[in-house]
């Protein structure tokens, strides 16, 4: 009875789960490490498999519960005078990106990220910094942007994540606030496609066989991150982030 149930309720072929599962997996790593990169890196894939309009929730879904894993260690090392005023930013762009999930060409929007990705990570690798102060409004603007493009395309950490790298903070600091502030955006993001009608029972079927996987590559990346240096974590973030542009830009 509970076979027929699951057969006539869970749309994903046994391919598309294996591969699904595989690519949490990884991106879990990143998340752990990093702080960022696993919506990135399952959005192309799961894309394919359902369909951006029920990907982008499932993966939202999926985005909330590794940060909640992360939160403990993010808290200890956060810095919230940069935090606040990201996030509030964060809040007030994801709920018009939200609203332009329905109305936007995805294609458009994710080639435009790609670019803007590419083009920021390279200047950065070349080991350029932004050496002056940066101010509450500013931190707002990276924020609204980031939650802007996360609404729209579950692509927003890119914004915000160069915004971090740019200065000078440690890499603790900076994963720190990547991880709370994707806190804050997530739920609310949630709770608009919730009200939006954009998350159904079909999203937690979706989000099912990667919730394993990505908890599992989570774990072991966060692991991961207090074995690098300050160095080895700037470089290991933005050649991730030139290969997701790459990889986005050419799907």
């Amino acid at each position: 009875m509970i076979v027929e149930w699951l057969n006539a309720n869970y749309e994903l072929t046994a391919f598309d789960t294996v591969l699904v599962a595989g690519t949490a997996f990884v991106a879990g790593l990143m998340r752990g490490f990093s702080g960022f990169g696993a919506a990135l890196t399952i959005a192309p894939v799961l894309a394919v498999a359902v369909g951006p309009r029920a990907a982008i929730p499932a993966i939202l879904f999926l985005m909330l519960v590794t940060s909640a894993q992360l939160a403990p260690r993010a808290i200890r090392d956060v810095d919230w005078p940069t935090v606040v005023p990201l996030s509030v930013g964060g809040v007030i762009g994801i709920l018009i990106g939200a609203w332009l999930l329905i109305v936007v060409d995805q294609g458009l929007v994710r080639k435009s990220i790609s670019i803007t990705v590419i083009f920021f990570a390279i200047v950065m690798l070349t080991g350029w910094r932004y050496r002056g102060g940066i101010g509450a409004w500013v931190s707002g603007f990276a924020g609204w942007l980031g939650g802007l493009i996360s609404g729209v395309a579950a692509a927003g950490g890119p914004a915000v994540i160069i915004f971090l790298l740019a200065g000078t903070e440690s890499a603790a600091r900076n994963r720190a606030a990547i991880i709370l502030y994707f806190i804050f955006t997530q739920t609310v993001a949630l709770i608009v496609y919730w009200f939006g009608d954009l998350i159904t029972l079909k999203t937690f079927w979706i989000a099912l066989p990667m919730l394993p996987t990505i908890m599992l590559g989570t774990w072991i990346g966060e692991k991961m991150f207090g074995k690098a240096s300050e160095e080895l974590y700037r470089r290991i973030a933005l050649l991730f982030l030139l290969a997701i542009g790459l990889s986005t830009l050419l799907l």
